[in-house]
């Protein structure tokens, strides 16, 4: 079993919202803040699911699309490969995309068509930078 990757985010709430929340950790519906708000929002990614298997129907079919839901890393070594054959990938990730640290911009450009990652994008930060801006289909 793969251990989860959290990323921390800062939520603005109403203060009676925020009340709300805190009586019912209180009455013992929820551990924690935490534990609602994790809760509340896996609630709703499952509410709208069919957009994401939509997009992955889609991403699925397509020829040259490297498509991910989950983590992936890529280093160096993976790219080559793509230049060996004489390719470029479309990148698409919904979860992490770790690029390594021996990724340079060069080889980014010789092997990437478009990058789409919804989530976390880790990296070199110039190569990062580089394929934030790279096509998007």
């Amino acid at each position: 079993m793969t251990e989860k990757q959290y990323e921390k985010i800062t939520v603005n709430l109403p203060a009676v919202d925020l009340g709300k929340i805190d009586y019912l950790v209180e009455q013992g519906f929820y551990n924690t803040r935490t534990e609602f708000i994790r809760t509340s929002i896996k609630s709703e990614i499952d509410k709208n699911s069919f957009a994401i298997d939509k997009v992955i129907q889609e991403e699925e079919s397509k020829e040259g699309s490297f498509f991910s839901v989950g983590v992936i890393s890529l280093n160096r070594q993976d790219l080559e490969r793509y230049v060996a054959n004489n390719k470029k990938v479309d990148l698409f990730v919904i979860g992490m995309c770790f690029i390594g640290k021996n990724v340079t911009v060069e080889l980014a450009e010789k092997t990437i068509k478009s990058f789409r990652v919804y989530g976390i994008k880790k990296g070199p930060k110039d190569v990062i930078e580089f394929l934030s801006k790279v096509g998007r289909d």
